[in-house]
């Protein structure tokens, strides 16, 4: 009979598991990525150690970017006082090889006049040039031996073709080394062109050198201006082409500054905009 009795047993009650609570701090703030209050205050610092980071980057991008500008123009100025220089030494030595030519009785003393300014042009440009690496040794002293033979007095013929040899020896040297120096086929054809007219110069005024008439001198005064323009043109060009290699230099310089400089402030201005938003979260 008790197979028919009623079954009043309840189904059997789990005990409930444990689980994290959603109201612990230390979880709400690792889910909400709120920062402890000692990572805010590195956070902090680090930002204004960056913001002053990047002001002084600032600063400095504009200080170097005006220092460049400013040797830029100082380079123009030089290049107008090198175009007096050699325009005024040129002017001397035009005057003074014209004067001989027309007979003029202060010839002598012109040519005397240009010849010694320059010497002293030649000697401190050279003198300079080799205590800053621009002028090697040896091309000082090929323009110390040019210059002290334009000094060297020449009595007789013999003397005068000996020393409007050497003239020739130490020209045609310097004309080598000018037209393999030059950049460009065009400059190269100049130079080798100059390098002629001066050869051809030299030739005339050393017969006419030894041979120490009236007429003879007045065509060595002639083939020294052919020498004189060709060199003023040559240094025309010289100091031209200085202030072209000097500006093109200062102007990738800057370039270079400038692109290094914008590329780092991006980065010091992206890790700022990161510890900000991540300041945001702070207590």
């Amino acid at each position: 009979m008790t197979g028919f009795l009623p079954n009043n047993r309840q189904n059997p009650q789990h005990s409930p598991v444990a689980r994290k609570t959603i109201l612990s701090p230390g979880d709400a703030m690792r889910r909400n990525r709120v920062l402890p209050p000692a990572q805010c205050r590195d956070n902090r610092a680090k930002l204004a150690n960056l913001r002053n980071l990047i002001a002084a980057a600032e600063r400095e991008y504009r200080e170097m970017t005006l220092e460049l500008d400013r040797l830029n123009d100082e380079g123009r100025v030089w290049l107008v006082i090198d175009l007096i220089h050699k325009t005024a030494l040129a002017s001397l030595d035009l005057g003074a090889a014209i004067m001989q030519l027309t007979g003029h009785k202060a010839g002598d003393a012109a040519r005397a006049l240009a010849d010694a300014t320059q010497t002293i042009s030649d000697v401190n440009i050279g003198a300079a040039g080799v205590l800053d690496g621009s002028v090697s040794g040896t091309e000082f002293a090929r323009t110390l031996a040019q210059r002290a033979l334009a000094h060297t007095p020449a009595k007789g013929a013999g003397a005068a073709y000996a020393k409007g040899t050497a003239d020739l020896g130490l020209g045609g040297w310097s004309s080598i080394d000018n037209i393999t120096g030059a950049q460009g086929r065009s400059a190269a054809n100049a130079r080798t062109a100059e390098a002629g007219v001066e050869m051809a110069a030299g030739l005339i005024q050393r017969t006419a050198d030894a041979a120490d008439t009236p007429a003879s001198k007045q065509v060595g005064a002639a083939a020294q201006i052919a020498k004189a323009m060709a060199s003023y043109n040559r240094e025309l060009e010289a100091a031209f082409n200085r202030r072209l290699q000097t500006s093109g230099s200062l102007m990738a310089t800057k370039a270079t500054f400038q692109a290094t400089m914008q590329r780092s402030m991006a980065r010091y201005r992206r890790d700022a905009a990161e510890l900000e938003t991540l300041l945001e979260g702070c207590l």
